[in-house]
């Protein structure tokens, strides 16, 4: 396949959804989840029983139910499935922001991620769900299709792990997005991603 470029599409399409709606999780540690997802996405309950909470951070009735489940098994890491979902901000500056709201919450990433087009920072739930926070590298799309037609991601689909603590140091510092950007979108690439990257 050659370099991907952002699709045109046709808004006034009846057939694609308006916007995406919520997810739901079932969970033995239904006290423990709701407590963090409370605390990632800085929600707030729209209904809440012992049972089960219905969770919002904007003018969405619920983008997150949470369900409990007292004989709910672990996942196995192995099967097919959901990896992770992710929630994007607007900015870097947003982003440093989330990052520092919950590392003094003492949430921490598992693991970074420069994609070259995204820029990402995934947590574990107390369930072990992988889910991300990140923003666009990219303000528009003609920059964005621009940086794809330079054809990295399609030698590299995964990109380059970071160090939230020291991209978080120098954005603190006065850094800005693209030295940022230059910073961590370099080294080793990784087994995984060479295997996505196969033609």
């Amino acid at each position: 396949m050659e370099n991907p470029r952002l699709p045109e599409f046709d808004e006034s399409s009846p057939l694609r959804p308006a916007r995406f709606g919520h997810l739901v999780l079932r969970s033995g540690r239904f006290e423990e989840m709701a407590a963090f997802y409370k605390t990632f996405l800085n929600a707030e309950a729209l209904y809440e029983t012992k049972n089960v909470v219905f969770l919002t951070y904007d003018d969405e009735h619920h983008r997150l139910l949470i369900a409990r489940m007292p004989n709910a098994k672990p996942q196995d890491p192995q099967a097919c499935g959901l990896a992770h979902f992710a929630y994007l901000y607007d900015s870097l500056d947003d982003l440093m922001s989330a990052y520092a709201r919950l590392r003094a919450a003492g949430l921490t990433p598992a693991y970074c991620v420069d994609h070259g087009f995204q820029f990402s920072l995934y947590y574990k739930d107390p369930d072990g769900n992988e889910v991300e926070i990140g923003c666009d590298n990219f303000a528009t799309r003609e920059e964005m299709n621009a940086w794809f037609d330079e054809g990295h991601f399609a030698k590299n689909v995964f990109g380059h792990v970071f160090d939230p603590e020291e991209v978080y140091a120098r954005h603190q510092a006065g850094a800005t997005p693209q030295e940022i950007f230059a910073l961590t979108y370099q080294g080793e690439i990784s087994e995984g991603a060479r295997h996505m990257s196969e033609k």
